[in-house]
């Protein structure tokens, strides 16, 4: 499977990304997903797609993956959010590693908690993609600088864990995507 890419732009913007190859996806979703009818019947885990979340369970996802986030910049210890992502992320992102990928946002003193204090407005509509995963692009439109994320989500267990991540500050005023 190819390696995940988000199509944020830089322009400014303080970037912290975490792109992470999902080889051997499948087989780590078979051994972590709850048996469904569907796997019952003998359907591939690819074959399965959960359902789209309602508008509550999107809300809380972004807001507890953004207080993680903050809260790791905040002490410098990214062992919290490291756990709350999928199998394929931890093996990825070590908390030393995604230290170093998010020491931008955290040297510049970005303040991601104050995301809580809205809803989070989706730049694109929230999807299920075709492996099961799910993804989520948005952002808060503070003034003069709002917080936009690209988040991707697995269905592990019947919950939804981190799989991919990025989070930047930008221009309010720059274009949404």
């Amino acid at each position: 499977m190819p390696l995940i890419k988000f199509p944020l732009k830089r322009s400014g913007a303080l970037c912290a990304a975490i792109i992470l190859s999902c080889s051997g996806y499948e087989a780590a979703f078979a051994q972590n997903s709850v048996q469904s009818p569907a796997r019952a019947q003998g359907q591939s885990p690819a074959q399965i797609r959960p359902a789209l979340p309602d508008e509550n369970t999107l809300a809380r996802l972004v807001w507890s993956t953004m207080i993680a986030l903050d809260n790791a910049n905040r002490t410098n210890n990214y062992t919290v959010l490291n756990q709350l992502g999928s199998p394929q992320f931890q093996q990825v992102n070590t908390p030393s590693q995604l230290s170093e990928l998010f020491s931008e946002l955290r040297r510049n003193r970005i303040d991601i908690g104050r995301s809580i204090l809205s809803t989070p407005n989706y730049y694109r509509p929230p999807e299920i993609l075709s492996d099961g995963t799910l993804r989520l692009r948005g952002g808060f439109d503070f003034r003069p600088k709002s917080i936009r994320f690209d988040i991707i989500y697995s269905n592990i267990g019947g919950g939804w864990r981190i799989n991919a991540l990025s989070v930047v500050e930008m221009d309010a005023a720059a274009p949404k995507r």
